[in-house]
Formats: structure tokens, C-alpha cells, sequence
């Protein structure tokens, strides 16, 4: 069954001047990808991974490529054009996204940035989005947990941190305070969760947590030391904003570390900073 708004993958079973159609393994139901939306070289009984959707025709199309998000998923997408009825925005692929005037939580203009949750309408199949996200939100089915690797977008920065979309399945926060290095809005990075919300929010963090986090730094401090010569005038007074700047990590992490560090005979801690072991013969 061709499922719209997903990703499927189908058999090419067939050509035409528009293009090749497709079909799934457990029906006969067809869907044509044109010429222009597939690869260059397409044989009979290839297997693809293509997104379907409804063009304005409401004809069945099928694209090699993936969009922004698919239905079911969260996307940071960018208004090209508005009109009486809604707005459209980039999809990431051919054809625009709409956002129905009805599902616009505010007033959407054309050249702004916004989280958008795409949807399908059951009655018509046609996709749409919407920026009224909070149920959806608040129905979150979590297949994530505290610790795991996450792919995280930042979207708008806030009084607390940056609002982020998380594996495109969620939404969450990275908080200003757990920021060690520069943040571009819309582009992913990688992170980490820290904690799952009940009200279905993620909070998330950039940075390693718990002891892979520790042992991350101890590398850091150690090749800092090796490049400034040996000695460093942080200590565990340092003020979070040097040790964020010199190292990108917090200062809670910078003394775990340091303290690992001078058990195992790596570091001196003195008064006015921290200081390589000299090895043997060194």
C-alpha cells in the first residue's frame, strides 16, 4: 500500500513520456514519478525510497527527494509566499508547503522562519501544515530516552535558551547556561537528552552528559595544556565565563575534571592555575 505523505519503498514497473511509475510490493496501485523528480538512470524492478504526495491535480507523485519533514514530523521551514487563504512555505522539495489560514497560530508573513508540524487530512489526503502544534506536543510518544544521541535544529532563541526541534519527531529546549559554543538557527547539530518532559517537551544538551562527557574534557584540558606551553591560569575560581571561552565547557565540568585529572598524577592543581605533570624524560 502506497502510503501518502511517507516515505515508500516501491518498484519501478513501468515508463512513460512523463515518467516511471511505481508500485508497492502489496498492491497493484501505481504512482507516477516524473523524468525531472527521479534519478538519471531508472530500470524496470529497481527499487527506490521516494517521498508521495498529492500534486494540485490531486494525482499521485512520487520525488526521490525528501523534504523538510514528512507527515507525522516537525520542520523549521521558511515562508516564500502569502495569500488570503494561508501561506506557503519551503518544503524542500518542488512543491510548497500550505499552511492553511486556520491552522496559523499567529499571522504567518512571507520571509519568516517557523516550526511547522506537517499533517494529512484523512477525508482528502491532501498534506498540510500547521503552526498550532501545542496538541501535538502535549501528545508526545517518546521513543527516546535520557542519554540518548539526538539530532537537534535550534529554531528561536529565548529568554531561557534556544526552542529546538528534536529528531523532527519532538520539541524541546537547550538552555542558555549549557551553551559552550555557537549556535546557528536552522542548522542541526548533535546532542544529547538530559530530560523527557510530562508535558511532552525535551530538554536536551549539546554537549556529552555523565561520564563520556568527563572523559571528553579530560582530552580537551589536556591537549589545551600541551598548546599553551604546559600551565594554565584557570582554577576552580575561575569565573564560568574564562573556562567557557578558553575550553567551551562549564565550570562544573572543568572541576570534575580537573579533580580526575590530578588523581591520576596528569595535572597539578596550584593557586594560580593548573599545571602538566612533566613525564619522565620529557
Amino acid at each position: 500500500m502506497i502510503k501518502i505523505g511517507k516515505i515508500n519503498e516501491l518498484t519501478v514497473c513501468g515508463e512513460s513520456s512523463s515518467g516511471h511509475y511505481l508500485k508497492s510490493d502489496d498492491s497493484e496501485e501505481e504512482v507516477l514519478m516524473p523524468h525531472s523528480l527521479g534519478p538519471k538512470e531508472v530500470i524496470i524492478d529497481q527499487k527506490l525510497k521516494v517521498f508521495v504526495y498529492l500534486d494540485s491535480n490531486d494525482s499521485l507523485l512520487a520525488t526521490i527527494t525528501i523534504p523538510n519533514a514528512i507527515v507525522g514530523e516537525y520542520g523549521f521551514m521558511k515562508v516564500v509566499d502569502t495569500q488570503p487563504f494561508g501561506a506557503f512555505l519551503n518544503w524542500g522539495i518542488t512543491k510548497d508547503l500550505l499552511i492553511p489560514d486556520s491552522e496559523q497560530r499567529s499571522n504567518i508573513n512571507k520571509n519568516e522562519n517557523h516550526i511547522v508540524r506537517v499533517c494529512i487530512d484523512d477525508r482528502t489526503e491532501r498534506i498540510y501544515g500547521t503552526t498550532k502544534i501545542n496538541k501535538y506536543i502535549q501528545a508526545s510518544e517518546f521513543d527516546i530516552k535520557e542519554g540518548d544521541n539526538i539530532k537537534i535544529v535550534p529554531a528561536f532563541k529565548e529568554e531561557l535558551g534556544y526552542r529546538c526541534i528534536i529528531n523532527r519527531k519532538f520539541i524541546g529546549m537547550i538552555y542558555h547556561n549549557e551553551i559552550f559554543g555557537k549556535i546557528k538557527i536552522g542548522e542541526p547539530v548533535e546532542g544529547v537528552v538530559k530530560k523527557l518532559r510530562p508535558d511532552g517537551l525535551v530538554d536536551a544538551a549539546l554537549q556529552t552528559q555523565g561520564i563520556q562527557n568527563l572523559m571528553n574534557s579530560k582530552d580537551k584540558i589536556l591537549a589545551y595544556l600541551e598548546q599553551i606551553g604546559g600551565k594554565s591560569p584557570l582554577h576552580d575560581k575561575s569565573s564560568p565565563q574564562d573556562i567557557r571561552e578558553a575550553l567551551g565547557m562549564s565550570k562544573q565540568t572543568f572541576k570534575n575534571t580537573i579533580g580526575m585529572l590530578y588523581k591520576e598524577r596528569k595535572i597539578l592543581i596550584l593557586k594560580d592555575g593548573i599545571k602538566l605533570v612533566k613525564k619522565p624524560n620529557s
